[in-house]
């Protein structure tokens, strides 16, 4: 399964939305898009690599910027500085096209650069919008990294609600405090911090995991959260809903890695099933609550994405899109193993990497 059209139960969707979980088919469908913008481009992206895939980008975006298409650029200064290169990357841009750097290196400020820009956004006319977990780069591509690739997902919607995406996205390239909008029109779309509620994403998830009557279904590439959302999870559990959760068997972070075990030890003892996807990292962020709402998006189950990064997840109450998103949950457990009580990690220098794992896991 690489792509699906699905049509809201909600009335206010009145076109469909498009599901991804290759990285081929979504850069196809993205660089299409941009090609036909009229007006306006918004990007935002925490790794925007200036490899094969980026460079499509850049020649499309550089394409459209001479045809007179209003281009923003916004990337993370430590996502996509460091790997795209910044000067050589700006010098490949053409001169109509905007760029800004989220959160570059100050001394006035050292602790500021601790707080990334890790959302995911293209906005084409502020019609259509791609979000999710993928970034732009290479590694995504069955076809330029072959089998190994990463395992994400992304959504695009065609509808009137873009212009709440753009809402977030002016605020953030205008440096305002993000403002929580509120549902709109059955979609809710949650920053992790606002003006409204410093832990907002965080208070979600926790009425989400309390409302569960049957079953939550959890996919996520970092497992780090705070004590609060692992009681949440355990009570669940106790009460009797099936939770299940979808993680990496190897992380990219040796850290994270270490602290695996103290987490999932509690959680199985709970009763909560906890599977490990073995084939390639594991990049998605999808929530599914009682097989009729969905939250996907840009953040993980950890303590940057909840406290410290810029974020967007979107909550949708849609049996077909949780159903398209369940059915994608079983077939990646066909390629996972689940994790038990006896499950070992293989960690280099486990009594060196344990302590510090334990002292820095509210910055990793």
């Amino acid at each position: 399964m690489e792509q699906c059209n699905l049509s809201s139960n909600s009335p206010y969707f009145q076109e469909a939305i498009t599901t991804f979980i290759e990285g081929d088919v979504l850069y196809k469908a993205m660089l299409d898009s941009i090609y036909t913008a009229t007006n306006e481009i918004l990007i935002e992206s925490y790794i925007f690599e200036l490899d094969v895939i980026g460079k499509q980008f850049i020649e499309a975006l550089n394409h459209k910027a001479k045809q007179g298409v209003v281009i923003k650029l916004h990337l993370d200064a430590v996502g996509s500085h460091k790997r795209a290169k910044g000067e050589q990357f700006e010098q490949l841009l053409d001169a109509n096209i905007t760029l800004k750097w989220f959160n570059r290196w100050r001394w006035q400020n050292p602790l500021q650069f601790n707080v990334r820009n890790h959302r995911k956004l293209l906005l084409i006319d502020r019609k259509s919008v791609f979000f999710g977990g993928f970034n732009i780069q290479k590694d995504n591509s069955k076809h330029h990294f072959g089998k190994t690739r990463w395992r994400d997902s992304h959504l695009k919607i065609d509808s009137d609600i873009v212009e709440l995406f753009c809402r977030y996205f002016d605020d953030l390239w205008h440096k305002r405090r993000q403002t929580y909008l509120g549902n709109f029109d059955g979609l809710d779309l949650i920053p992790n911090l606002s003006i409204n509620c410093r832990y907002l994403l965080r208070c979600r998830l926790n009425q989400l995991i309390e409302s569960a009557e049957s079953q939550l279904l959890c996919t996520t590439p970092y497992f780090l959260p705070d004590e609060f959302l692992i009681k949440a999870l355990i009570k669940a559990a106790q009460r009797g809903v099936d939770v299940q959760l979808l993680v990496p068997y190897q992380s990219d972070h040796q850290l994270i890695n270490v602290l695996a075990e103290k987490y999932y030890t509690r959680l199985i003892q709970a009763g909560i099933n906890i599977y490990a996807y073995l084939p390639r990292l594991l990049h998605a962020k999808t929530l599914v609550i009682d097989n009729k709402m969905v939250m996907i998006g840009s953040a993980n189950m950890d303590y940057r994405s909840l406290f410290i990064n810029h974020e967007l997840m979107c909550l949708f109450k849609s049996k077909t899109l949780a159903q398209e998103m369940t059915q994608c949950f079983v077939i990646d457990k066909l390629d996972a193993k689940q994790i038990t009580a006896k499950t070992k990690y293989m960690i280099k220098q486990w009594w060196l990497w344990r302590p510090l794992a334990a002292l820095l896991k509210h910055w990793l």
